[in-house]
């Protein structure tokens, strides 16, 4: 993630209803465009009513939601096609043994700046995160290392 990625805040709300086929009266943030991190819309995909509302309640009011279910049954695919619709940004970490604090945090790094070398911080997928709008999918949860998820906490 770059630090220079300049930060877009939704520009229009939308309707549940009109969007989603719910029966609410609830809006939601949006954006009017996609960008490249935006999933790609499923025609196909069947929502649940239920896990949809409370998913839009979170783009709604700014707040995590935890979806939870047995494996492969589609939580994080809920997720993103929700996301696709409002046209958020949607990033997908998978929180399997390869994920470590640093992929989350960040790491100093040696970089070459006017032909000497210095150390730079670069940063991990949380510290942008927080910066920008973008629905952030901690998949395989119950997965995560103790160190990583304390690090989530």
């Amino acid at each position: 993630m770059t630090a220079s990625a300049q930060k877009k805040l939704p520009d229009i709300m939308v309707s549940v209803r009109q969007v989603f086929g719910v029966d609410s009266d609830l809006q939601v943030p949006a954006f009017s465009h996609r960008d490249d991190k935006v999933p790609e819309i499923d025609d196909a995909y069947i929502f649940d009513k239920k896990t949809t509302l409370a998913i839009l309640a979170g783009f709604a009011h700014n707040k995590r939601v935890m979806v939870q279910g047995y494996h492969g049954t589609g939580k994080s695919t809920h997720i993103e096609q929700v996301a696709a619709r409002l046209n958020w940004p949607c990033v997908r970490v998978n929180l399997d043994s390869h994920v470590s604090r640093i992929d989350l945090i960040g790491k100093d790094v040696i970089a070459l700046k006017d032909g000497k070398q210095v150390t730079e911080f670069k940063e991990g997928i949380l510290p942008w995160a927080l910066r920008n709008p973008v629905a952030l999918v901690f998949d395989e949860y119950d997965a995560g290392r103790p160190d990583v998820m304390f690090v989530i906490q």
